[in-house]
């Protein structure tokens, strides 16, 4: 059986390479891999297991139109003390045609050494897919604000009304523009600069965003907006009613000329006809007010379609003086404060202690990483977790980001944890400042020689010494675990041997029997199992690629179960043909917002097992339930 061994072979090595030590990690991914041309991709930049990362070049993104980004995020996660960090720059991309299309691979410098990220691919087709809508709904701000319905706050605004001789591009022009305004033009790197992309309008017209405005160069933190209400501004001496498209706060990461990206606003404009209300007034006289109140019919309306975009802005990010800089400085810029404690002063050589170091303050808090801490001599350490605590809409970021190291002590005594150094630039004083914390004594006592559990350090659930030897040798559990997973695998692969026989044989009997109401395609389908792959990603506990596969195995049962080819599965087609069926509203309610859900999630960072095993659950409940419609 090649193919069986082929699997079992592919395994060993995703389990092996997946227990082999924190690397360093640069790569490069996109998702969804196909979509319509009017849909969008997020393109993800991750760097894993870095101390500290100096640079992410800006990728080569000639192809597509970028909708947002690029928008960073960052996190870190424990399991079994296997620590890994990552630092994530991500791009919501819209192409600019159809085909196939690659993103070159980017280049990176993290922790002093250069790397290469990985080639992308992604295809292009003229169809709608229906991939991606948790990112359509972001790329439209005016998804509450309707213009052209509410009342001018000003009765004077009578530019919408188009009369004899009137240039409606002219009247667009004066009347209509997007502006970009930012809080400063000049800053340092790691200082914040406020960006708002605003709309300014006179007229009446149904607004989209088509292009979202990108931010090479800067981490991207948005503001919330209090509401989608539009405030009255003069500008040149007339009023506007004015629009908030987008506000960020952004944080430069290198030095330069750094240029904000443009933000396209698609208007379509509604002009009255003037002729159409000097009729109305003939016959209303003056309680006539205008067509926001009247019925207006086609003939008395001419609309224009403009899109409109902001001139583009440079911010000269300045580099960080090199005079006076400490020698403990690791880009942190703002003003902070940082506090260590010890869980315990006082425990016996059993117990795992814990050090909880707090950095407090305002600035760039989302790139701040701990200074390095001088262990005392007999004490072991553990990879730390990390918590954030950010208030994102005050300028600039504040909140505190806390470090847990979990360690243990063999021997009793007296230990002294040193004080710590933490230096920062602080742009408001010109200079750079360093605080420091107050050094941590510990007294360990002689325990019984027998290990308690300890929910922050992964140890074994056991007493026995010998066993916790075993378990500090990663590879001897690496082995232990491959040679048990392959020998699941060999007598999964001999269940679908036989589940696969028995197929062809209720195959042939079908062949021989020939069942109107039941073909073969039918038994089989509802005997195979589609989401083979998808449950055996979930016991690994990767969100990204379960949530990936799952979506596209879900996506291939329906294809086949409603015979709709897969470029053209969407929620119309995908209604018709279970009302044909003869499935209930609910359900395919049901399976619509079950779809959603799944698409979500590949542009969640985070994952949750107990989450991924419901999504499991309630698609496979699906499937058995479609089963048992026949067409």
């Amino acid at each position: 059986m090649p193919s069986a061994l082929q699997k079992i072979i592919f395994f060993f090595f995703l389990l092996t390479g997946y227990f082999a030590g924190a690397q360093v990690k640069f790569s490069a991914s996109i998702s969804p891999a196909q979509i319509g041309k009017n849909e969008f991709a997020q393109l993800k930049l991750t760097v894993e297991n870095a101390r500290e990362v100096q640079q992410i070049n800006p990728p080569s993104l000639k192809d597509f139109i970028v909708i947002s980004g690029p928008n960073q995020e960052s996190g870190m996660s424990m399991v079994n003390g296997n620590v890994k960090r990552y630092i994530a720059l991500s791009y919501v991309l819209k192409p600019k045609g159809v085909g196939n299309f690659s993103i070159p691979p980017v280049s990176a410098t993290v922790d002093g050494t250069d790397y290469k990220s990985n080639r992308v691919d992604i295809k292009v087709t003229g169809a709608t897919t229906g991939n991606n809508p948790g990112v359509n709904s972001f790329t439209t701000p005016f998804a509450n604000i309707d213009p052209f319905a509410e009342p001018a706050p000003r009765a004077l605004y009578k530019d919408y009304i188009l009369r004899k001789g009137d240039d409606p591009v002219d009247k667009i022009n004066k009347n209509m523009f997007v502006k970009l305004e930012v809080d400063k033009t000049s800053c340092y790197v790691g200082e914040p600069v406020i960006a708002t992309y605003k709309l300014y309008t006179r007229l009446r017209s149904e607004s989209n965003m088509t292009k979202n405005p990108s931010f090479n160069g800067f981490s991207v933190i948005d503001l919330q907006q209090q509401d989608n209400s539009y405030r009255v501004e003069k500008m040149n001496g007339k009023e506007y009613n004015v629009y908030i498209i987008r506000k960020v706060q952004l944080y430069p990461l290198l030095s330069g000329n750094l240029e904000l990206g443009t933000a396209e606003i698609e208007n379509n404009v509604h002009f009255i006809k003037a002729e159409y209300l000097d009729q109305q007034a003939n016959i209303y006289g003056d309680m006539f007010q205008g067509f926001a109140d009247a019925s207006v019919p086609p003939e008395g309306i001419e609309d224009h379609k403009v899109t409109l975009q902001n001139k583009p802005l440079s911010i000269l990010a300045k580099s960080l003086p090199d005079i006076n800089k400490p020698a403990s400085f690791k880009g942190a810029v703002g003003n902070f404060q940082i506090e260590t404690k010890v869980e315990k002063n006082n425990f016996s050589t059993d117990d795992a202690g814990k050090l909880v170091m707090t950095i407090s303050g305002v600035g760039n808090l989302q790139m701040v990483n701990p200074p390095e801490i001088n262990w005392p001599e007999g004490i072991e350490v553990f990879d730390p977790k990390a918590t954030d605590d950010l208030y994102k809409n005050t300028v600039p970021l504040s909140g505190r980001k806390m470090f847990e190291f979990p360690f243990t002590v063999s021997k009793p005594g007296t230990y002294i944890m040193p004080a710590l150094e933490f230096s920062f630039f602080n742009p408001r004083d010109l200079k750079y400042k360093t605080v420091n914390t107050t050094p941590l004594q510990v007294t360990v006592t002689r325990g019984t020689g027998k290990l308690k559990q300890s929910n922050e350090i992964a140890k074994a659930d056991t007493n026995d010494p010998g066993l916790a030897r075993f378990f500090k040798n990663r590879w001897r559990v690496v082995s232990l675990i491959a040679v048990l997973i392959i020998c699941g695998l060999i007598f999964w692969l001999k269940k679908e041997d036989k589940k696969e026989k028995r197929v062809k044989a209720a195959a042939a009997i079908q062949k021989e029997n020939t069942v109107d109401d039941e073909p073969v395609e039918e038994i089989m389908l509802a005997q195979q199992n589609p989401l083979l792959l998808a449950e055996s990603i979930l016991q690994t506990g990767d969100g990204r690629a379960f949530y990936t596969e799952l979506n596209q195995a879900f996506k291939n049962y329906l294809s086949k179960k409603l015979s709709i080819p897969a470029e053209e599965l969407n929620k119309k087609n995908i209604s018709e043909q279970l009302d044909r069926k003869g499935v209930a509203h609910e359900t395919s309610m049901q399976l619509h917002r079950l779809m959603d859900e799944i698409e979500w999630q590949l542009y969640t960072p985070f994952t949750e097992n107990e989450k991924m095993k419901a999504a499991y659950e309630r698609v496979n409940e699906i499937i058995q339930l479609l089963n048992t419609y026949r067409s």
